[in-house]
């Protein structure tokens, strides 16, 4: 009997060793999370436009438009340029999916699942490299998926973008750790890919994610007398170079949108703050917005999370400081990190907000909980590692009571037996082509569509006929005969970059014949001769969108070198 006892402990010795058991037991214990994701059907959310993005994203696919930048139902199916603003990474395997059979709304959910997955992954790898300690990593990613800002994201914002942004905070610094710590090529490329993966999901979570990783590299540098500091360099450049076909439109294109609509009315930062109560206090739970003071939203750091991150880490660090002084120094350093982030939620930071006019497309200054809920988790993670004796026990504890004090918050409000054809069709489908129809409405157009988008052209002057016509992802075509030279307005907001070809050639075009408008859409609109001819109008690339392009593809090209190189360095 013994002797079974020890082989049976001996395994489990062996077993508890390998990273594949943290994994696998990650992924149990985070199953009550989205468990209420794995029924058929859909859930109502805040940002009800997830599937829609995704069906949009799989009609750039249907017509190779690469990078989709221009999607054809929103802005009540005049077109909009969607991606080229949106982030779209999460949208791109979200159509992959669907192109192997799974429906939209499926689709949906399954990324919301992996959300959840991949996060506490991501910052079990960061947490077990740093420390050396699987079950810290373990009790941190734990912690960091028992968090009810998690809860929040998913089942009542159905923040898809902010969500996977998390996902990549751990994976960068990781990446910068390994890089400054080996200078392998593998972590050479991991850094811009990661860096790539988050500035493609969420733009904002990156700029507001930035300093932390700086300050992080700047650490490890010093820590290491400056090693690899070229490399380091070189995998920011790169990771920008990676985005670039979307970043660069971001920056350089917006004021060819309305941008108004998203800062000014209840999307004003000012409204948003947080209060202390909230933040450290409350556990209140509800499925309202933000900004009401009758609706319930759940906006607190999670009680075990700030205790131990907060409260615990810098204590344990400051008990550490001569046995262990460079985790210790990077304990409180999080913890510091922590604290300013959670600051720039409160209405004293109104003065940074107000001098620093870009963190305004936050809207929210409640979005640095992402950011601050990681730090704390993190510093979590290292406080688990310091503890000096019963770590074990106490990390246990730790992670029960925090399943416990949120699991409930994992559940839609309601619950709809419906597929995608339901979600496509009647009201559901009437509502996504017009919800949030400001956001990137095209700066020519004054005010957005009241009514859908014709199947049509108009013929303004003239007399003309369409025998055919065809709507694509960022084109519009068709064969008109024309009796005598006619004006045409096509049901296509005009934008930069758009082309308008007659029988191949290009053609001038104007935006501004209003005629027959309540308010100008700022349409296509161009003069068509008589005959028979093809027009055509197609959504091409700016400068700013070629070199976008030209560096995300130089970029490629230089990962591919690195992947080789860093093969061939194996096979010798």
């Amino acid at each position: 009997m013994r002797s079974k006892i020890t082989w049976l402990k001996g395994k489990l010795s062996l077993l508890v060793q390998k990273n594949f058991f943290w994994f696998l037991l990650i992924i149990l214990v985070t199953i009550p999370t989205f468990l209420n994701l794995t029924r058929s059907g859909f859930f109502p959310m805040q940002d009800d436009l997830q599937a829609f993005r995704v069906y949009e994203m799989d009609k750039c696919f249907q017509d190779i438009q690469f990078p989709c930048r221009w999607v054809p139902d929103a802005g009540y199916q005049y077109g909009y340029p969607q991606f080229n603003f949106y982030p779209p990474l999460p949208y791109y395997l979200g159509a992959t999916m669907h192109r192997v059979g799974v429906q939209y709304i499926d689709v949906v959910k399954i990324l919301f699942i992996l959300g959840y997955v991949l996060s506490a992954s991501t910052m079990y790898v960061l947490v077990n490299e740093l420390l050396k300690s699987k079950w810290s990593g373990f009790v941190a990613s734990i912690l960091y998926t028992y968090i009810p800002y998690k809860a929040v994201e998913v089942y009542v914002r159905g923040a898809l973008s902010e969500f996977w942004a998390q996902i990549f905070f751990p994976l960068i610094l990781w990446a910068i750790y390994k890089l400054i710590k080996t200078g392998r090529l593998k972590y050479l490329i991991w850094m811009p890919v990661s860096i790539f993966f988050l500035m493609t999901t969420h733009v904002l979570m990156a700029m507001i994610f930035a300093p932390v990783a700086i300050v992080w590299a700047l650490f490890w540098l010093i820590e290491s007398k400056k090693k690899n500091l070229g490399k380091i360099f070189w995998g920011g450049v790169l990771g920008f170079g990676l985005s670039a076909f979307f970043v660069l439109p971001v920056l350089f294109e917006k004021q060819f949108v309305h941008s108004e609509g998203i800062l000014s009315g209840y999307f004003d930062y000012r409204q948003h703050f947080v209060s202390l109560y909230k933040l450290f206090v409350s556990r209140e739970w509800g499925y309202g917005s933000s900004g009401f003071p009758n609706e319930k939203l759940n906006l607190s750091l999670g009680t075990i999370q700030w205790l131990l991150g907060l409260v615990a880490a810098p204590i344990l660090a400051i008990m550490n400081l001569k046995k262990n002084k460079k985790i210790s120094i990077l304990t409180l350093g999080i913890s510091a990190a922590a604290l300013v982030s959670i600051f720039m939620i409160h209405m004293k930071s109104s003065f940074i907000w107000a001098k620093l006019p870009f963190l305004w497309y936050l809207q929210f200054p409640w979005r640095f909980l992402a950011v601050s809920i990681f730090l704390i988790c993190l510093a979590a993670g290292t406080a688990v590692y310091l503890i000096p004796k019963g770590k074990h026990i106490l990390g246990g504890i730790l992670i029960l009571t925090a399943v416990l004090l949120s699991v409930g918050f994992y559940v839609p409000k309601d619950w709809l037996t419906i597929s995608d054809s339901e979600k496509f069709s009647g009201v559901s489908w009437q509502k996504q082509l017009t919800i949030s129809i400001f956001d990137y409405l095209p700066i020519y157009a004054k005010l957005p569509p009241i009514t859908p988008a014709p199947e049509v052209p108009e013929v303004l002057e003239g007399t003309a006929l369409f025998s055919s016509y065809d709507k694509g992802s960022d084109f519009q075509k068709g064969v008109v005969v024309v009796e005598k030279d006619a004006l045409v307005r096509l049901p296509l907001f005009d934008f930069p970059g758009m082309e308008v070809r007659v029988d191949g050639e290009k053609v001038a075009h104007i935006n501004n014949d209003c005629r027959g408008q309540e308010f100008c859409l700022g349409l296509i609109t161009f003069t068509v001769p008589a005959g028979q001819h093809l027009i055509e109008a197609e959504l091409t690339d700016t400068p700013i969108r070629k070199i976008g392009n030209y560096l995300s593809l130089i970029s490629i090209g230089v990962i591919i070198w690195l992947i080789i190189k860093k093969d061939a360095k194996k096979t010798k």
